[in-house]
């Protein structure tokens, strides 16, 4: 992933100049809120259990045939791979 000062100076030099005054400020902005995108971040990790065991209790809720025999929840290890999937 390209970092926002990367892609500004990137930018401006396949342009033929230097960065402009909006092209600082987009990148002081970036910095500026970069402690609450961490904050999110964090606690999304944090839930990130709790986000994929809904996810997946809710997708076989919603297609019930996943745990019929031959398909993709038929056994506990299945059921537990596709949980770890959803985590990925």
């Amino acid at each position: 992933m390209k970092s926002v000062v990367t892609t500004v100076v990137t930018a401006a030099d396949a342009a033929g100049r230097f960065p402009s005054q909006n092209d600082l400020e987009a990148v002081q902005g970036n910095i500026q809120r970069a402690a609450a995108r961490l904050e999110a971040a964090e606690k999304l990790a944090a839930g990130l259990d709790n986000v994929t065991r809904e996810a997946g209790d809710a997708c076989f809720n919603k297609y019930a045939y996943l745990k019929q025999p031959g398909e993709a929840g038929d056994s506990q290890v299945k059921i537990d791979k596709c949980y770890r999937d959803l985590g990925h």
